[in-house]
């Protein structure tokens, strides 16, 4: 049975968003899956980037440095598949998400950094599932952005860290949405939650 991380990055403390993490979350429960959750916004999460001097990247960091951002990294480290729920605001995650990526998936924790070498993939044989919610219109997201929020995901983090099974479920239109629709999507997030904690 794998280990499975619920990442909400979200700008409201309740919302579409909290609505779909609790259905990934009870269909874990219900499962008897081993999970965890990062409530970003909830949890305090700080997205701010700060290097000491000299620096020129984040890396892992103790208990001692930032207790919230060491248990963030700790429960990638220890995740067999990482679920990622969130808005998309201006095709991207908000900035509270982005942060986490900037923060959490660091050298040490999800790739390694050797000079004048590419970054290596510390994540490698995990799987990923994206949750996306748009007001934008499934047409505007994938036809004329090409799927851009998604390939953030996929192409740009996951890659990188060395998870290449990722899959991405996209919400669009929420700000015309009926219940019959919402319910249609939900089941699908079951599904494919249920998914992930079957098996590693």
């Amino acid at each position: 049975m794998s280990r499975v991380l619920l990442v909400l990055g979200h700008g409201r403390v309740s919302g579409l968003g909290h609505r779909i993490l609790e259905v990934a979350r009870k269909a874990l429960v219900e499962a008897d899956t081993p999970h965890r959750v990062q409530d970003l916004l909830a949890d305090g999460f700080d997205p701010r980037l700060r290097l000491t001097a000299g620096a020129t990247h984040a890396a892992a960091c103790s208990a001692e440095e930032d207790p919230l951002v060491h248990r963030y990294q700790e429960d990638v480290r220890w995740a067999d598949a990482i679920v990622v729920v969130h808005p998309v605001w201006w095709f991207a995650p908000p900035a509270i998400l982005k942060g986490w990526v900037d923060r959490v998936l660091v050298d040490g924790v999800a790739i390694r950094l050797e000079t004048n070498r590419p970054p290596s993939p510390l994540l490698g044989g995990r799987r990923a599932l994206v949750v996306q919610t748009f007001s934008a219109t499934k047409t505007v997201d994938r036809i004329l952005l090409r799927g851009l929020a998604g390939r953030f995901w996929s192409q740009a983090v996951f890659r990188t860290t060395g998870i290449e099974r990722v899959t991405r479920l996209a919400l669009h239109g929420v700000t015309d949405l009926g219940d019959a629709r919402l319910g249609r999507f939900e089941a699908k997030v079951r599904r494919e939650v249920a998914r992930l904690g079957e098996s590693r």
